[in-house]
């Protein structure tokens, strides 16, 4: 892309530095810490943090430009490419939208409020079976993230999977614009973000905003079973459903789960396996086979990429530690996705069998609410014992005591510390222990201290 064109794209200004001068879109980094010799840097702004302090830096590392908000700072890098614009976060979207349109791909857009990831995953695995597929890594999945993916894109690539997340109304309508999706897959709408979305409804006005762009030739991969989704009527797009009631276009039935994995008979005829613990993780394979089947792999190919699928870091990893079983669900949580993993939990076999709960958080007005659910689920479902952390999390533990829990294996705990420390003297070998919290709670901290 040459630096006439960015020019023309942001409505930017050429400060020095030669505008015939040609740059990868690959090679534009935000990163000043990991900025290598070659690559163009981007700085961002947030509230605590201005990424143009450390262009001096990167140049020293090698970088060959960068983009600034400033006329008059760098007259000291006359040798660099220096484009002045007026917001380089808005610069970044421009410039992955422009190049994102250089290619005449599929595009798939993946959101919902539970199992984003491990769908846009899933579905990358599976399609990587017979494509060349670009996906976001991780949970890059924000304003910033979905850019920074898009300028990876390259002739190679016969597919881009894109994981998008919100928690604030038109975040989704925005990244659908940057990425422009033929097709989109929602796993589900639930209680998540409830501080800036409210209710479930006003979950499923932001997770709908990815329809806008779809036109006839449009496909929408969504969870049938789900309240908001199954009765979307949709628009000039096709919609295509999954789940497990029978009035879906891809069903699953004759599920069982375990330590193993889990298997399930697809539409009454094809057998899957999956080496992931949750039963709910039957809803993300079904959303991948839809999309597989859309591209006409084959149930054989199918089947290997969702047998060679691993679950991704700190989502119901298994791990053993001196002889117990831990279930490192840290990355996140909230109410929908804790149901999930308690009922996980309680259809494994194990000895005794413990839940970890942090705080829930971005609730809003119900929060209180929620967390005493979960202390009730924890109560009823008949686990051995619960560790809370957190202030919010004192409703959870509250509510189990009121359940009937057994007070002597029900604790509150102020630090991490405390909870690894019960942990150790009360967990037995054979025993298995949940710990789930939102990210902010940094929850796998207690699964290191674990280990030591």
């Amino acid at each position: 892309m040459k630096i006439e064109e960015i020019l023309k794209i942001t409505k930017g200004k050429l400060l020095s530095g030669d505008i015939s001068a040609e740059i990868d879109p690959a090679l534009i980094s935000t990163d000043s810490r990991n900025i290598k010799k070659g690559e163009f840097f981007l700085p961002l702004k947030g509230s605590n943090f201005d990424g143009e302090e450390f262009i001096g830096d990167v140049f020293k590392k090698g970088a060959i430009g960068t983009f600034t908000t400033h006329s008059a700072r760098y007259a000291a890098h006359a040798n660099k490419i220096i484009v002045k614009v007026s917001d380089t976060t808005l610069a970044l979207q421009k410039i992955a939208h422009h190049h994102r349109m250089k290619y005449d791909i599929p595009v798939i857009g993946v959101t919902g409020s539970n199992g984003k990831t491990t769908t846009k995953d899933m579905i990358s695995q599976v399609l990587s079976k017979k494509f060349n597929i670009l996906k976001n890594e991780g949970t890059k999945n924000n304003h910033i993230g979905l850019p920074q993916t898009l300028l990876k894109l390259n002739k190679k690539h016969d597919i881009c999977v894109l994981e998008m997340g919100t928690n604030h109304k038109g975040e989704i309508r925005l990244l659908a614009d940057i990425a422009r999706p033929g097709i989109v897959v929602i796993t589900n709408i639930g209680p998540s973000h409830l501080k800036f979305l409210k209710d479930l409804k006003g979950v499923f006005e932001a997770k709908k905003e990815i329809f806008e762009f779809l036109g006839k030739d449009g496909l929408a991969v969504v969870n049938g079973d789900d309240k908001y989704l199954s009765e979307h009527k949709g628009g000039a797009f096709k919609i295509v459903k999954f789940g497990f009631d029978e009035r879906n276009d891809f069903r699953a039935s004759l599920i069982s789960a375990g330590f193993d994995g889990i298997e399930f008979l697809l539409n009454d005829s094809t057998r899957f396996t999956l080496n992931v613990l949750g039963t709910h993780n039957t809803y993300n394979a079904l959303a991948a086979i839809a999309l597989a089947r859309h591209f006409k792999l084959s149930f054989e190919l199918i089947r290997k990429g969702l047998a060679e699928y691993k679950p991704t870091y700190m989502r119901l990893n298994i791990k053993e530690i001196g002889g117990l079983i831990v279930i490192d669900d840290s990355y996140n949580s909230n109410p929908s996705s804790m149901v999930c993993a308690l009922q996980t939990m309680k259809d494994l076999p194990a000895r005794s069998k413990w839940v970890v709960s942090a705080d829930m958080l971005e609730l809003g007005l119900r929060e209180d609410y929620f967390h005493r659910m979960v202390g009730e689920s924890v109560a009823k479902l008949g686990f051995k014992g619960l560790l809370t952390y957190g202030s919010l999390s004192q409703h959870t533990y509250c509510r189990a005591l009121e359940c009937g829990m057994d007070k002597e294996n029900i604790w509150h705990c102020s630090t991490r510390d405390q909870v690894a420390d019960i942990l150790r003297k009360v967990a037995k070998k054979g025993d298995a222990i949940l710990v789930k919290g939102s990210r902010a709670m940094k929850m796998e901290e207690i699964i290191e201290k674990l280990k030591a």
